[in-house]
């Protein structure tokens, strides 16, 4: 899932003034909070701070791209927003339709302030790993489980899996994966980064990897519950922390 993909399918629901949530409704500013949220991306939530958010502006309607918040107003203040969905359409929470629906770009193109470009492709790459592991909480773990199937996953065999999906090739067993990309420092881990542990069984040396997803926390899977998430920053898997990689460039 993506932020086109979750915009369109919030075409319908409520419009309701100061809300984020599915349940409730969503204001512009709220829209534009819950999709980036669902993309493990916390953005300020008034339409005003979002607009002055620390990410690339994007001045001219004819360099948009798909993913893009636009922004609508007078005099570089915001009144209304939406996240562009491509040939020339956006999907906004509407205060006169009382819904989220879909414009064309062109009924707004007049009062157009700017647009923020949100995640960068790398960062999109990062947002779409997460959400495709979350597809696999609970699967079992085997070791040595087969690759290419996903009934049973061992820890690198998850790990080859999801990034496969986004064309990044990794090897198949954790110790010749923590040989892949650059090293990264833990207090520099960023959400897609493989760590690296040891484990009872692996003699000291690295035996387990699983991907960072940020907030001290990563997705892997190892022994009872298969695919989970566990918190690098206690416990046995702090302790057993040995390096991790970026193959994300």
């Amino acid at each position: 899932m993506d932020a086109v993909s979750l915009s369109k399918k919030l075409v319908g629901k409520d419009y309701a003034a100061g809300q984020e949530t599915i349940a409730k409704g969503f204001d512009a500013s709220g829209l534009n909070y819950y999709v980036y949220k669902m993309l493990d991306y916390k953005m300020p939530r008034t339409l005003n701070d979002q607009f002055n958010m620390n990410k690339l502006l994007i001045k001219s309607l004819s360099s948009v791209i798909e993913g893009d918040v636009l922004f609508f107003g007078k005099d570089n203040t915001p009144s209304s927003s939406g996240i562009y969905i491509g040939n020339d359409k956006l999907v906004m929470a509407s205060k006169s339709k009382d819904e989220v629906v879909t414009y064309s770009v062109n009924t707004f193109r007049s009062e157009f302030i700017g647009a923020r470009r949100i995640l960068s492709a790398n960062d999109q790459v990062r947002a779409k790993l997460v959400l495709e592991a979350q597809k696999y909480l609970g699967t079992p773990y085997v070791f040595g489980a087969k690759y290419g199937q996903t009934q049973t996953f061992d820890c690198s065999s998850f790990m080859k899996w999801i990034f496969a999906k986004y064309d990044i090739s990794l090897p198949r067993v954790s110790r010749d994966q923590a040989l892949e990309g650059k090293f990264i420092s833990k207090s520099n881990l960023d959400t897609g980064d493989l760590v690296f542990f040891t484990t009872k069984d692996s003699n000291g040396k690295i035996g387990h990897v699983g991907m960072y997803i940020g907030d001290g926390m990563m997705v892997h899977t190892y022994g009872e519950g298969g695919v989970k998430y566990s918190t690098i920053d206690s416990g046995w898997w702090k302790d057993h922390y040995v390096t991790a990689r970026r193959v994300i460039d």
